[in-house]
Parts: structure tokens; sequence; C-alpha cells
């Protein structure tokens, strides 16, 4: 509100000086200006109409006073201090517009470590990663750094650890081997991922200083179910289908897909592939598979759907193959007929 009001106050002076110019002018001329005042407030009229048609924004007045409020907090904040108010008293969404405008014009490591926090609070890992990003540009040898960005990365992969992430871990374990966080941060998303190795090596680091209590037997069954989802992967590896169709058009795609008997919604794994001719052989590799590999006595069955379209969606396969019953380990690919609805 207090921006709007010295706008108008501005408007207001410019229109008066336009208008003691115009009059300066017409007495060097020898003419007398009547009602000449009226053209400057037009100017400031028609101005102030425009603001509020065009330029005024419904959340420019919120926007002014999270500005006005926060803006000492921004401020410590990219300083690297303690703010006077504590940042879990300030709305996190307001935070991020102020500290993201004062960052523009005092850029500062920990500001944009700060900011990507935030957006890492907001469930924005894109955003998170472009100022973890900024930060590690700034401070390249702070830790902080690359975790901020390896979280970010693994975020935007749906909790999985992407190998760009995995090179952030292994920088800071390389400089930090005891780092509880990076240990942790490299089991769970290797777990989530399938790099049952890796998790594996994760939870080990972590029970290797916290044997004992209810932390020991929470790590201790996340390394079980590791080398129990280790030991599973070795069967599921490598399964084929090979999918046949007698009068579709090739160059689509065939999304082969696997579940448990009778049962709906995600799939087991599943595989997307531009087919270039029929039949097309798939497999199925650990990085297909969308959820944890299933006990050996649950019933699998494996199928297919096709799109015409080469980039379509699952949701455009409407070209579906029969499932048939899966058993491992195969002797032979399975074979998936496509059958026109």
């Amino acid at each position: 509100m207090v921006w709007i009001v010295i706008s108008v106050v501005l408007l207001v002076a410019l229109g008066a000086l336009i208008w003691l110019l115009w009059q300066r002018e017409a007495r060097k001329a020898g003419k007398v200006m009547r009602g000449a005042i009226g053209i400057p407030l037009v100017v400031v009229l028609l101005a102030a109409l425009g603001y509020g048609l065009i330029g005024y924004n419904e959340h420019t007045n919120d926007w002014l006073a999270d500005q006005q409020e926060y803006r000492d907090v921004a401020r410590a904040i990219i300083a690297g201090e303690s703010p006077e108010r504590a940042a879990s008293e300030v709305p996190v969404g307001a935070l991020v517009r102020v500290l993201q405008a004062e960052l523009v014009k005092e850029p500062s490591a920990m500001g944009w470590y700060a900011l990507g926090s935030l957006y890492d609070q907001l469930g924005a890992p894109e955003q998170s990663e472009e100022a973890a990003r900024k930060a590690l540009a700034m401070s390249p040898q702070e830790p902080a750094m690359h975790l901020l960005l390896a979280r970010a990365l693994i975020q935007k992969a749906g909790g999985k650890l992407t190998d760009p992430a995995l090179a952030e871990l292994r920088w800071v374990l390389a400089r930090e081997p005891a780092h509880d966080g990076a240990w942790m941060m490299l089991a769970m998303s290797a777990d989530r991922a399938g790099r049952y190795d890796l998790a594996e090596q994760g939870w080990q680091a972590l029970l290797s200083r916290h044997s004992e209590g209810e932390t020991g037997d929470l790590l201790r069954r996340g390394l079980e179910n590791a080398r129990q989802q280790k030991a599973r992967q070795e069967k599921f590896a490598g399964i084929q289908a090979v999918v046949e169709a007698d009068d579709l058009p090739a160059g689509g795609t065939v999304f082969v897909y696997l579940r448990e008997a009778g049962s709906s919604g995600q799939p087991l794994a599943a595989r997307r592939q531009v087919v270039p001719h029929f039949p097309a052989t798939v497999s199925l590799s650990a990085r297909d598979w969308l959820q944890r590999y299933p006990d050996d006595s649950a019933a699998l069955v494996i199928g297919a759907r096709y799109t015409p379209a080469p980039g379509g969606g699952v949701d455009q396969a409407a070209i579906m193959a029969q499932v048939k019953t899966l058993e491992l380990p195969q002797k032979s690919p399975a074979t998936l007929v496509l059958e026109r609805p």
C-alpha cells in the first residue's frame, strides 16, 4: 500500500511539473493557457487508470507487504547471520519470494542454499536444484551445498538415486566418511532405485556407528531388506517377451509390463519401447522395476499394450495382448500377441 501511495504522489508531482513547464513556455510565446491544468490531470488519471487495469496485480499488495515484513530476515540469511525473527515464524512461501528478490540484488552462497532448502520444503525439486547449483558455484568446497544438490536430483527422480546425485554424495563421503546424512540419503535412494549393492553399502556404514537401540534395529531391517531384494534381483533379471502382431503397423510404442495375477494399478515393472518391426523382443531390466521384487510364492503375469504413435503414452495404448503366466526362471521369452480391440 505504501508503494501505491508513493506512486500516486509521484504521478501528481509529475503532472504539476508538466503544467508548470507548459505555463512557462506559454508565457514565453505570449499566450494565455486557460484551463491547461486539465491536460496534466488527464495524464495523471490515464496513468493511474492504466496501472489499475493493466499494471496492477491482485497479489501486489501481498508481495509489497511481505517485502516490508520479511526483508530484514532475508538479508540476515543472505549475510549468514541469525535473523532477529526466527525463520520458522515466517511463512515459507513469503520468505521464498522475499529471499529470491533480495538474492538478485545481493547473491550469496548461504542465501542460495537457504532458498534451495525452502524450495525443497515446498516440494519443488527443479527450483531447489537451480538454487543449489548457484550456491555450489559460489562455495564449491562446502559439503552442505553438494548434499542439497544431491537431494534435489533425487527428489526430481521420484526419490530414486541417479548417477549425478551419486557423484555428489561420493564427493561428500570422500571428504567426510562418517557423514551420516550422506550415507542415509545414499541408502534410502539406492533402495528405491533398485541399486541394492549401494543400499547395502549405505546401511552397513550406518550400522557400524549406530548399532544400539531402536536406531540399530531400524538400520538392521534396512540392511536385511536390501540383501533380500538383491538376492531376488538375480531371479528377476533379464525377463524377456516377444511381441507379435499380424495386422498392425510397426513404428509405434509398445509397453510390456509385469504384475501379480489379479492385481490392478501400478505394475511391478514396465518397459516402454519403440517398435521398428514385428516381432519385437523386449527385455525388462532392474531399472524397469517400479516396485519391490515380489515374494518367491507370488503368481506373476506378463502383458503388453501398443499404440501406433511412436511417442504415445500408455493411456493411448488401447491395443493389448492377453496376459500370460510368467514362470521363472524363464526357459524362453514369453510370447505376447497384440490384437485389435
